[in-house]
């Protein structure tokens, strides 16, 4: 039965049967070289899992190379021995992850600094900054008469023995005037009139102002009587001194009343909202100012 198996097929079963015999020895050599699993530590569980899924049994376990930290087994090493993977690719992806993990500066270059900013001109360095300058004003003025509220201060202080000053009068009568003054121009809808004007509602054209009047009083000049012309030296020497005309008391008359100057100093175009104020201020001072405090 010998002599019949060929002669030139010998060499090339003898070289499929030479690794089996030898594997187990190169096994043995390299377990010998390598590092295995570490018997200080335990296998992690998806090693273990994955052993029990390949059906690799435990004697084995000790011959895997191991190219963990601290030597332990990893999947990576197990795919590597079952010929998954390659053999190097588990000792590969380790020293990567070993050169990862330093942080190489040595291509690290420090940038070049930022160019300085353009200096301005000098001229508009020296430039003054602008300051804003208030509008111009002009002023408003109308002349009243306090008689009508003396004469109505008596007759309070008469028949109801009530002092009241002048100054609640005057008080009165500017809260009164200040309000629904024309418009000034100047001044600015606010959102909710351009909301009613756009419903369909009027314009507003009238606003409550906050003028309070300046009070000048001015007294009127007196009447300085006229004084006798005195008589001349020579006169009195020649003898020839006219006689003085006797000089009567004549009936002095009752002094003109002060003039009192009310005032606005206001910006300009505001002239109209500031003359109807001080002329609301006069209505109510000359005609039944009583109608302020009653």
């Amino acid at each position: 039965m010998a002599s019949s198996f060929p002669i030139r097929q010998l060499p090339a079963a003898l070289a499929r049967r030479q690794p089996r015999i030898l594997n187990p020895t190169r096994r043995l050599a390299s377990s010998s070289a390598v590092q295995t699993q570490n018997p200080a530590y335990p296998l992690y569980p998806s090693v273990t899992q994955l052993l029990h899924e390949k059906g690799v049994p435990e004697s084995e376990i000790s011959k895997i190379p191991a190219s963990g930290p601290k030597g332990r087994l990893l999947k990576g090493d197990v795919l590597a021995y079952l010929g998954v993977i390659a053999a190097e690719y588990p000792a590969s992806q380790a020293a990567r992850l070993d050169q990862l993990s330093h942080l190489d500066l040595s291509n690290i270059k420090i940038a070049a600094p930022a160019p300085a900013p353009p200096q301005p001109a000098a001229e508009q360095q020296q430039e003054p900054p602008a300051v804003a300058r208030p509008p111009p004003t002009t002023s408003v003025a109308v002349s009243v008469s306090l008689a009508t509220v003396l004469s109505v201060q008596k007759k309070i202080q008469d028949s109801l023995g009530v002092s009241i000053p002048l100054s609640t009068f005057l008080a009165r009568a500017t809260d009164l005037a200040n309000d629904d003054l024309p418009r000034s121009p100047s001044a600015k809808p606010s959102a909710d009139e351009l909301f009613d004007e756009i419903l369909g509602a009027d314009p507003i054209q009238t606003s409550r102002g906050d003028y309070i009047p300046e009070l000048n009083a001015v007294d009127a000049p007196a009447e300085t009587p006229a004084q006798p012309a005195e008589a001349d030296i020579i006169d009195i020497l020649s003898g020839n001194v006219p006689k003085r005309p006797a000089v009567y008391p004549e009936a002095v008359e009752p002094a003109a009343p002060a003039t009192n100057v009310f005032s606005l100093t206001v910006p300009v175009g505001d002239e109209l909202r500031a003359r109807a104020f001080l002329d609301r201020v006069k209505a109510l001072l000359t005609i039944e100012p009583g109608r302020l405090v009653l």
